[in-house]
């Protein structure tokens, strides 16, 4: 199979040449002139490699290509073409992700070095991904965030190709699916791992304090300033500010975050100097902010520095096979805290937890075993342990009706492989299901098509 190629600029005699020097080089090469182009062919395609302009007609450009193919696929390598006025910005576009530059204009030699040591780079990125997933597949976490989904891999994938950047990141998804967890990992697997991470929930913090606990201030600066207080940029200095519920700074402050965010400098209320910050933002928000943008609520130009690169937690109920390697890890979390012999969650109790919808996700699974955990008298939880409203699933139903095959057999073995045989029982009900319709089964899983591909061949089901 031919290794892939998008080359996007605006300049049609650029895009010709490139196209006719790398089909030579033995490359499938598909071309875009403008973004749109760009991100309606990544998101239709895989790539190995993008060539883009740093600077191009409009808003085009290349910080925004960068995103949305290492967003697609974080395997995908970036090459930025520039010129001598722009470098600055080329460099800054490795600083969040891309694998090297190139000035304009180039010699063919150059351009051909770097594509192979893009390639070459590639392959090490797919072996790095190949070790990550086994790791998890062994231990069932990433970073202390237990789930091994495929939905959840991709999200791993993309941690842990991102964390090394000074990206911003946006990290997006419904309340309790572990934002803050995955904002903890991207700190963790940064060069910055040494230094604080400082989480603040920008919904809990009154207006009237949201500036004064960001930047600080000086002592005598407004009535009850008794002494000078460092806000948290400054004590997130060297490491990563996470900014949990961002949407819901309120716009007198929006613009003050901005600038800080910019200029890497702030000043404290009543300060008369700036202190200059080195501080990566992470974010968070369960509010879709583009439709804040459109309401006025939001800033458009403080979304984009925020929004450079974007992560999206799928909810529980759309990763329902994590259910059951959840369930057991809060299962012995609360009965360790309770000191109950409490080892596991019966075939008929799990059937149950696998059809519920889980609209608080993670963190509402958490509280369901908690629950479980203090009612159960037995050393297995049951039916009765869980809360009513989990368990009244539709067992007829075409989803919930396989969750969990009579023929399952629970005891004597560990949760993982219980897990894989689980799946692959499931997999094979849904095809039967089907008629070897593989669309129709992933539907009844209530996965993609391309997440049924994959689970079909690892358990090697034709």
């Amino acid at each position: 199979m031919k290794t892939r190629l998008l080359v996007v600029d605006d300049e049609q005699s650029l895009r010709q040449f490139l196209t006719l020097f790398l089909q030579k080089e033995g490359y499938d090469v598909d071309v875009a002139a403008s973004r749109a182009e760009a991100e309606k062919a990544i998101g239709e395609n895989v790539y190995d490699l993008v060539i883009t302009d740093m600077r191009m007609a409009a808003e085009d450009d290349g910080f925004k290509i960068l995103r949305a193919a290492i967003q697609r696929s974080p395997s995908t390598q970036v090459i930025v073409l520039t010129a001598y006025g722009t470098i600055e910005g080329a460099v800054e576009a490795i600083k969040l992700g891309a694998y090297n530059y190139i000035v304009k204009p180039f010699n063919n030699r150059d351009l051909r070095d770097l594509i192979h040591g893009a390639l070459t780079s590639k392959e090490t990125s797919a072996e790095r991904r190949r070790a990550l997933r086994q790791e998890i597949q062994g231990k069932s976490s990433f970073e202390g965030i237990v789930g091994r989904s495929e939905a959840m891999l991709k999200v791993y994938e993309l941690v842990d190709r991102v964390a090394p950047t000074n990206a911003n990141v946006m990290i997006l998804g419904e309340s309790g699916t572990g934002k803050e967890l995955i904002a903890a990992a991207l700190h963790a697997r940064s060069e910055r791992k040494d230094a604080p991470f400082v989480a603040i929930n920008c919904a809990a913090i009154p207006e009237t304090l949201m500036e004064s606990e960001l930047f600080g201030h000086m002592r005598g600066a407004f009535t009850g300033a008794v002494q000078t207080k460092r806000g948290l940029f400054e004590a997130a200095h060297r490491g990563t500010l996470f900014l949990d519920e961002v949407g819901e700074i309120p716009s007198s402050m929006q613009s003050k975050l901005l600038r800080a965010i910019q200029e890497r400098s702030f000043r404290r209320i009543g300060g008369n100097e700036d202190l200059s910050i080195d501080v990566r933002i992470v974010c968070a928000s369960k509010r879709m902010l583009e439709e804040e943008m459109k309401a006025g609520r939001f800033r458009d130009d403080l979304y984009f520095r925020l929004n450079v690169i974007q992560i999206v937690v799928p909810p529980l109920r759309e990763r329902r096979e994590d259910v059951p390697v959840l369930s057991q890890h809060f299962l012995d979390k609360f009965a360790k805290q309770m000191g109950k012999p409490v080892y596991r969650v019966d075939g008929e109790a799990m059937r149950a937890l696998l059809a519920y919808d889980y609209p608080g996700n993670v963190r509402e699974l958490e509280n369901i075993m908690e629950r479980a955990a203090i009612i159960e008298t037995k050393d297995v939880i049951s039916i009765t342990s869980l809360p009513q409203n989990v368990t009244k699933f539709d067992s007829s139903g075409e989803g919930a009706a396989f969750l969990i095959p009579d023929t399952f057999d629970v005891e004597g073995t560990s949760l993982d492989s219980l897990v894989d045989r689980l799946e692959k029982e499931l997999l094979l009900k849904a095809l039967e299901r089907s008629g070897g319709n593989r669309t129709e089964a992933a539907k009844l899983l209530n996965i993609s098509f391309r997440s049924m591909r994959y689970r079909l061949d690892k358990h090697g089901i034709e």
